[in-house]
């Protein structure tokens, strides 16, 4: 969907109470100006979630979530930004506007989706007439008649014309079937003709409940057929975004507060029956940080369960790493050889499967026993190697906390001292940050488009003078008017060495000084790293940042901020002109850069702060 003109959403974030709001799912209660309660996004008996009716904010100082109404019920309701907006909108009577183009692409994606919804009945009505070796296959797979019905099992048969001639009876365009990857076009006819044939069919759908692609198991011996195909990606089903299995296990994720992940359809349908609902798989594809960003909204907690062949534990390693760095906690289940979910609940029951995932490894002690095998630890090779692979992995964690824990762990483990280890760690955190400072960042869209990939909270690792770059933002958030013309002639984005501040104060220097937009709100609204709203959140409430003296606090984080730049500046030339020779055609340049560079460094250092008259 289009952007949502920003006049239409502050009028429906304007329009509305958080408090009241936010008191239909928490039960509040006054505490002086603000409203407290127990955070509805995480387990706790003392109440550390607050609602500010003042800023019209919400923030947990246990586990970090906060922000505006919409953010409220993005977090709570699984919505995305836009569904945020259209439902508030609704309730506030607050019509959003619609263009034609934009009625177009809302026409075009629910025309795909009941082009699935129509192959679906049909391969469901296929499926009773389905040749002995399907039924039997299903009987002998323990497949009940629940769980066809739950998952709407389907088959499609053989020949290459029976979706074919259903589409040409239901007068739906064949356009679309084709757009959808379930007719193709044959390339001397022209004729068109389908993709699954005599394949037991899996619809996947989407957190909706939309079917937005299907899955097939093949009925043959030939071995140059795969035993599984997909849809390919289309304009309502990409792969990395689409779990199978989440739209049944949505409430059961919840309640359990963590979710299993599998690596075929049958383990989610084999769980499901047995009563074990947490349970969803990735939909042809590995495991993505797309997959990560999707399942936070549910749930903290991942156990993987996967098989022990070779493929399923590197599945194990590489989507855990993934899942790992973006904060969730791991824990691996590899099964024992010859089994996998599906069989093993099969011959054992729910109850000693969930047993089983009691004794799943957290998700370092199950990398760390995999590099014992891997590596020789006991040559100085091997370490070093070992201590690289662990290196990477820790490098990119948010939370300082689980670092040292696992910092300690795997110094332990490989026998090595952790200062060797945080020496690894600090490293790679330094050549990420020179990597950052050579891209130049385009500026954040918004709001969010519904239709755009969501994109990986990248670790806050700051640099420079991160601090004053944060106050800035917050002096700017309360005195925009105020201090508009003083910050933007000193600074400039630039400036700022940290890209997540440097795009904030970007998009603020766009806005004219008379601005009727709340900065606070509009500040949140553009924040995608859920670290960083955690931590402009904890700064504006939980130390309760109000400047005494803003105009000499400013002048204070101005000087930080360019001593830092012009710092980065000097350094920066100085690693160019390591490895050049003297006659060189940039040796002289670079010199004068850094001459230059510590110059301004001397100035910016000598400024005295002093209070405005």
């Amino acid at each position: 969907m289009a952007p949502i003109p920003e006049h239409i959403i502050d009028r429906i974030r304007e329009s509305v109470n958080i408090v009241d709001l936010i008191s239909r799912y928490v039960s509040l209660r006054k505490r002086g100006r603000n409203f407290i309660g127990l955070c509805p996004f995480h387990q706790e008996k003392t109440p550390s979630f607050t609602v500010n009716p003042e800023k019209q904010i919400f923030h947990c100082f246990g586990c970090g979530q906060g922000g505006n109404a919409f953010r409220f019920l993005m977090q709570h309701e699984k919505l995305s930004f836009v569904d945020a907006v259209k439902r508030l909108s609704e309730e506030t009577g607050i019509e959003i506007p619609v263009s034609e183009a934009v009625k177009q692409q809302i026409s075009d994606k629910e025309r795909l989706l009941k082009a699935n919804e129509m192959a679906m009945r049909y391969f469901q009505s296929s499926l009773h007439s389905a040749p002995p070796e399907v039924t039997k296959y299903l009987s002998n797979r323990g497949v009940n008649a629940e769980m066809v019905k739950t998952f709407n099992i389907g088959y499609a048969p053989e020949g290459w014309d029976g979706l074919q001639k259903q589409v040409e009876r239901s007068k739906i365009p064949a356009s679309l079937f084709k757009t959808l990857g379930l007719l193709l076009e044959s390339e001397k006819s022209k004729r068109p003709y389908d993709r699954f044939r005599h394949r037991l069919m899996f619809p996947i759908h989407n957190t909706s409940g939309k079917v937005v692609g299907f899955g097939g198991r093949a009925f043959t011996d030939d071995k140059k057929t795969p035993k599984y195909i997909n849809s390919p990606e289309s304009p309502v089903y990409q792969k990395s975004r689409i779990l199978y299995g989440l739209f049944s296990a949505r409430d059961a994720i919840r309640e359990n507060e963590y979710v299993i992940f599998v690596e075929g359809y049958m383990d989610v349908i084999q769980l499901y029956q047995a009563g074990i609902r947490q349970v969803v798989a990735t939909s042809g594809t590995a495991l993505t940080e797309s997959h990560a960003s999707l399942i936070r909204r549910y749930a903290n907690k991942v156990k993987m369960c996967y098989d022990a062949d070779q493929a399923g534990v590197k599945a194990a390693m590489r989507g855990g790493e993934i899942l790992f760095q973006h904060g969730v906690e791991v824990e691996v289940l590899i099964l024992p050889p010859g089994e996998d979910p599906d069989s093993f609940v099969k011959k054992n029951g729910k109850d000693a499967f969930l047993e089983a995932l009691k004794n799943a490894k957290d998700y370092m002690a199950f990398r760390l026993d995999l590099m014992r095998k891997k590596y020789d630890l006991q040559t100085a090779n091997g370490r070093s190697a070992a201590v690289a692979e662990i290196g990477e992995v820790l490098s990119v964690m948010q939370d300082n906390v689980r670092m040292d824990f696992f910092v300690e762990k795997s110094a332990q483990a490989l026998q090595i001292p952790q200062t060797l280890l945080m020496n690894q760690i600090r490293e790679r955190r330094k050549m990420a940050e020179r990597r950052a400072n050579f891209v130049n960042e385009p500026e954040m869209p918004f709001p969010p488009d519904e239709g755009a990939a969501p994109k990986r909270s990248a670790p806050l690792v700051f640099s420079g003078a991160w601090g004053g770059e944060k106050d800035v933002l917050l002096l700017l958030i309360q005195f925009f008017a105020d201090i508009y013309d003083y910050v933007f002639s000193h600074l400039s984005a630039d400036d700022f060495l940290n890209a997540e501040f440097r795009k904030l104060f970007l998009m603020l220097s766009e806005l004219p000084a008379d601005t009727e937009k709340n900065i606070l709100h509009l500040v949140l609204d553009n924040i995608e790293n859920e670290e960083l709203r955690a931590l402009l959140l904890r700064e504006m409430e939980h130390t309760n940042r109000e400047f005494s003296k803003p105009a000499l606090y400013l002048q204070g984080c101005i000087k930080q901020i360019k001593i830092a730049y012009y710092q980065q500046k000097f350094e920066m030339a100085q690693l160019r002109i390591k490895g050049m020779k003297p006659d060189h055609a940039d040796f002289a340049t670079t010199i004068n850069e850094m001459t230059a560079a510590k110059i301004e460094q001397k100035k910016w250092a000598a400024v005295v702060i002093r209070e405005e008259e």
